[in-house]
């Protein structure tokens, strides 16, 4: 031990000197780390805010659930395509004209009924109540138009389904 100590007695100051650097260095190294840690904390802490007392994880499940709403969401418009193309054909628009198409027979109990979809496409259909005896009769539309010839009150339920006579006025 004692031929050791006597074969480093000459470099006790540099090992010092080293060591006493090393020490420095790793000072500047945890003052550095402590620091880094502080800002990080800090910028956690501001994630985690929300303003409503509520933590990050509460935060985080709601941008799951926002992901599922999402996936809904996209069914939704979906299943909306779906409806949209099976409605062009439905009969969505309607006008009805009843009228007493007799004198002798009291009552407005005939009627024209106009059933149109979108395009003004469909019917009319046209029932003549007497005393006697009711007559139907149907009549296509295309675009808006008969080819056949129309009575007075089935213009009006034909006006009425394509909205170019509102139902007050058709009355009179």
């Amino acid at each position: 031990m004692q031929s050791l100590n006597s074969l480093l007695a000459p470099y006790y100051a540099p090992i010092l000197a080293g060591l006493l650097a090393l020490q420095v260095v790793l000072l500047l190294w945890l003052w550095h780390s402590q620091a880094e840690l502080r800002r990080l904390n800090g910028r956690i802490r501001r994630l985690a805010e929300t303003g409503e007392g509520q933590d990050l994880a509460e935060v985080l499940k709601r941008f799951h659930d926002l992901g599922d709403i999402q996936g809904a969401l996209e069914l939704v418009q979906q299943k909306v395509a779906d409806l949209q193309v099976g409605f062009e054909g439905c009969l969505s628009r309607m006008g009805l004209i009843r009228f007493n198409a007799f004198p002798d027979t009291g009552s407005d109990l005939s009627f024209a009924l106009a059933l149109l979809n979108r395009e003004g496409n469909g019917f009319i259909l046209t029932s003549l109540y007497a005393r006697d005896e009711t007559r139907v009769f149907i009549k296509p539309v295309r675009e808006g138009r008969s080819r056949y010839r129309l009575s007075e009150e089935e213009e009006k339920a034909l006006a009425m389904a394509l909205g170019l006579l509102a139902p007050e006025k058709a009355a009179s």
